[in-house]
């Protein structure tokens, strides 16, 4: 073994680590008597490993050790001796031979552990192995014996009726009282009492808080209501829990579960001893204290346990499969929402925890989502990923992202839950790295698009070139003297002012290819308001009673384009209206006269026998 000299003396990194059962081990504590024994015996500590405020019970939790076992496995390495000032600070493993293994380590890699504290010091004599061994035995034994004393403890100031930790639930307050009962305040989240002498008891919370708990018992056992429905109506009312949030299905499953419900506090249902796993503990070894009046009626919480008992059932993929089917021969389809709904059938995470995803286990049943809704989901549960993957490929086969692309792309799901999932499409396609252009960018693309595939030259289905566009501007100009916006869509023989606009770029553009004197916005408003005077303006006025104002289409071009569409398919519907390049978007449309059917009737057309979303001609 090599030792590295540091100015004459041999580089050591100590290892430091405190507790919460004995503050005497405090890491300052430590680190003095580890520098005084480091100074008597020729070391220089040239790195700290410090875990604060850690069970030395296991690894877990005590990344410093586990770096410092890294740092001396590493080669090159910066230290040649580890200092810890005794086997219990190097942790009290309820194996002895764990720690005896994690310093065999140490030393085959050249690095000797030395306990400061103790006797025999870094001597390796074979009297010293004993005694080092009984040291982590006892180390180990004062572990268990402190569990099972503090166990007894909080099992005693359990039937007591003082609350031992553990997640506060839904409804509930915790009061800080004293010795005598006392109540002294509420305590907040992240709150705890100062005094040991000072206890700690669950009281009802705010009465709109435990309506909510008697709503979600009423919907669970009088109306047989899943507990994802229950959580969906909870979130669609408004109900907020903790920091805001709308209530989980694991939230309200606590609640199901929780004999606070009934006014019964219950201690020991569960343990888990010197960190291991945790373990349900038979009912007769709980604690039960009775706190308060019931918040629920015991007859309908036992009817919820029972019914809770059904419904935690395990699951295997057998039995997945076999429920999995006898849902798909009766539905025809499966979904997540659907298996979430189902009474007896396996939840959504239930299966995708089994298969890995619900994909693999649509195909383990034979069931193949090809049929695509136009607002579902493609019968698939789509992670974000997914979703992120589909775009970029979307994106680098059309050089375009749109809502009609997306409708249309098998590799997608609809663009409402990509919305519902991300919160906006521009969200979606921040999260994938792809541009997310605004409004006003996506309506200039949408016009080169059709001005480059000549569908700006047809308006009405009349052809316009920019010399006739021009001319036509010209001559209302000297008609009228001026042009604006509204004389533009008042005047029944020019295209409206949106068309100059996507011709031109702007009105002010195509006034100065027309050569038109260009007026200034004062010059403009006096205008205006010298015509005003005069009783000679021309307003935007609706054309029937249900047109909403200050729309940049007008009626009878809308009409008339949706008489055309009618004419050549013999039926209309919004599919049809967005397909159609002379139209704009149908959610325009709708907008314009309020919705689709009020267009629809104001062209005299009927709802198609046999066709749930299509309008037509009447039949003659």
């Amino acid at each position: 073994m090599s030792i590295h000299p540091h100015n004459g003396q041999t580089r050591a990194a100590q290892y430091l680590r405190m507790s919460s059962e004995n503050q005497i081990y405090s890491t300052e504590n430590q680190q003095n008597a580890i520098a005084e024994y480091a100074g008597q015996h020729g070391y220089a500590v040239v790195a700290s490993y410090i875990d604060a405020g850690k069970s030395g019970l296991s690894l877990t939790g005590r990344d410093a050790l586990k770096q410092l076992l890294s740092d001396a496995l590493a080669t090159p390495r910066a230290f040649d001796v580890i200092l810890v000032l005794d086997v219990s600070r190097w942790g009290r493993f309820q194996n002895p031979d764990q720690a005896g293994h994690y310093e065999f380590l140490c030393r085959q890699a050249g690095v000797r552990v030395v306990y400061c504290g103790e006797p025999f010091g870094d001597d390796v004599a074979p009297i010293t192995t004993i005694v080092k061994h009984l040291k982590r035995v006892m180390a180990s034994e004062y572990s268990r014996e402190l569990s099972a004393k503090l166990s007894r403890a909080h099992r005693q100031q359990a039937l007591l009726g003082f609350r031992q930790g553990g997640g506060l639930l839904y409804g509930f307050r915790r009061l800080l009282v004293d010795a005598k009962r006392n109540p002294r305040q509420f305590l907040k989240r992240g709150e705890y009492k100062a005094l040991s002498n000072d206890k700690v008891v669950v009281v009802p919370g705010p009465a709109e808080e435990l309506e909510v708990i008697r709503r979600i018992f009423r919907l669970y056992v009088r109306d047989k209501l899943s507990i994802y429905e229950i959580a969906r109506r909870l979130a669609k009312a408004g109900v907020k829990g903790h920091e805001g949030k709308a209530l989980s299905e694991t939230t309200i499953h606590r609640i199901l579960a929780s004999e606070l419900c009934v006014g019964q506090m219950t201690y020991n249902v569960t343990s888990k001893l010197l960190q291991g796993r945790t373990v349900k503990n038979p009912e007769s070894t709980w604690t039960r204290f009775r706190a308060f009046e019931p918040i629920v009626p015991p007859g309908q919480f036992r009817k919820a346990q029972e019914r809770l008992a059904v419904g935690n059932r395990p699951w295997n993929k057998e039995a997945i499969i076999a429920s999995l089917t006898r849902l798909l021969e009766t539905k025809g389809h499966l979904s997540q929402r659907l298996l979430n709904s189902t009474k007896g059938a396996p939840s959504a995470d239930t299966v995708d925890r089994h298969f890995g995803s619900l994909s693999a286990a649509y195909a383990a049943v034979g069931y193949d989502p090809t049929t695509r809704m136009f607002f579902g989901n493609n019968g698939r549960y789509w992670t974000e990923i997914a979703v992120i993957t589909g775009l970029q490929q979307l994106q680098a086969t059309r050089g375009r992202i749109s809502n009609r692309l997306i409708e249309l792309c098998p590799d997608l799901p609809c663009p409402r839950h990509i919305r519902l999932r991300f919160g906006s499409l521009a969200n979606a396609l921040r999260k994938a790295g792809l541009p997310a252009p605004n409004h006003s960018e996506i309506q200039r693309d949408g016009w080169k698009r059709r001005k480059d595939g000549g569908g700006d030259d047809y308006i009405h289905g009349v052809h316009w070139s920019n010399a006739e566009l021009l001319q036509a501007l010209r001559c209302l100009h000297d008609k009228h003297g001026y042009v604006t916006q509204n004389l533009l869509d008042w005047d029944k023989d020019t295209p409206g002012a949106y068309y100059f606009v996507k011709r031109f770029g702007s009105l002010t553009q195509a006034k100065a290819l027309a050569k038109l004197p260009l007026e200034t916005h004062s010059q403009m408003m006096l205008a205006a308001c010298q015509r005003a005077r005069e009783g000679k303006t021309i307003g935007r006025q609706r054309r029937h009673p249900s047109q909403r104002p200050n729309l940049g289409y007008r009626t009878d071009d809308l009409l008339l384009g949706l008489k055309r569409l009618v004419d050549r398919e013999g039926a209309i519907s919004a599919r049809l209206i967005n397909d159609d390049p002379e139209l704009p978007w149908s959610a325009t449309v709708a907008h314009h006269f309020g919705k689709l059917s009020k267009a629809y009737r104001l062209l005299g057309l009927v709802r198609l026998k046999g066709k749930r979303a299509r309008f037509g001609l009447r039949q003659s």
